[in-house]
């Protein structure tokens, strides 16, 4: 790995496994002027061939970085960040994009891992480490801001893992959300303020015809799911098809589970569960009148008074 000398002479790289020219090195070896995407592209053609490379990762300061190997040519981009101080950035990049090859990574990964190793840096005053924690924390941000919240059982127990090794809390709650309303609003951000990571169980639309009959839901799991997703006190979504949560709950083994107080008398499933491994049990307060039976009937009604 070789992060050019300025001004050197490129072909004394020749045969290196990657080099990680800026765009003004870039610029001058491969004799392009690199103002675009596509002037990049075409400079990273250019070297990987001309120096017999796997890779050729061109940095492009605001616009990110473009990789170009054998099987891959693609721009990545860089998130908006408070730039403090660029000292060190260069070989925080190219430390991370090393340690990230060495460790089996492939060039794509290994170049993103090092584009957050190096916007971490740049908040930071001086030449700074940047630690294993802090990538994986914005990895993990990343992936909840674009929209993964919904997870198999398998992918969210991996998830949790970490979650847990870095002594977070977790809640679980779960019911149908069919047509959201305050009430559910005000519900989950109850069980926000219990926890640090809310995983909320949705029954799938199997489970909610058994529950609640054949006319529900109105809107499918996978519509429920995705607005459900955008609620920030929501982090995780999994859908069951089981009539009732206990099996998701056994393998989620959250420190608290959470109900409506319309459970109390019903029984909450998975008490004896979470209480026998050392969590509780905690009741959630209710909106009146708010619900989505009597949303939907509400509606039916309107409906049949303007026929």
């Amino acid at each position: 790995m070789i992060d050019p000398a300025p001004r050197a002479d490129f072909t004394k790289y020749s045969g290196a496994s990657a080099i990680t020219p800026n765009r003004l090195e870039a610029s001058i070896a491969s004799g392009l002027d690199i103002k675009s995407i596509s002037d990049a592209a075409n400079a990273a053609d250019i070297l990987l061939k001309k120096l017999d490379l796997e890779a050729v990762i061109i940095t492009l300061d605001k616009d990110g970085a473009y990789i170009k190997t054998k099987d891959i040519s693609e721009h990545i981009p860089t998130i908006v960040r408070k730039v403090y101080d660029v000292s060190g950035a260069g070989d925080m990049v190219l430390a991370a994009m090393a340690a990230s090859l060495a460790a089996g990574v492939d060039y794509k990964n290994a170049v993103n891992i090092a584009n957050i190793a190096g916007g971490i840096e740049v908040e930071k005053f001086g030449t700074a480490t940047v630690s294993i924690e802090e990538i994986v924390n914005e990895l993990i941000s990343r992936k909840q801001k674009s929209g993964s919240k919904i997870k198999s059982i398998d992918q969210l127990i991996s998830q949790l893992t970490w979650h847990r090794n870095h002594k977070q809390k977790i809640v679980f709650t779960n019911g149908c959300f069919d047509v959201l309303h305050r009430g559910h609003i005000e519900y989950l951000s109850f069980c926000k303020k219990h926890g640090d990571i809310v995983v909320l169980g949705l029954n799938s639309d199997r489970s909610v015809r058994e529950n609640k009959g054949p006319e529900r839901p109105i809107n499918n799991q996978f519509d429920r799911a995705a607005v459900l997703s955008a609620l920030e006190s929501v982090d995780y979504i999994v859908i069951f098809d089981e009539p009732d949560p206990l099996e998701i709950i056994k393998k989620v083994c959250p420190d608290i589970l959470i109900k409506g107080q319309d459970w109390a008398e019903k029984g909450v499933v998975g008490r004896e569960f979470v209480e026998s491994n050392g969590g509780k049990v905690v009741l959630a307060p209710l909106v009146d009148g708010k619900s989505s039976t009597s949303t939907i009937e509400k509606m039916k009604s309107l409906w049949n008074n303007n026929k």
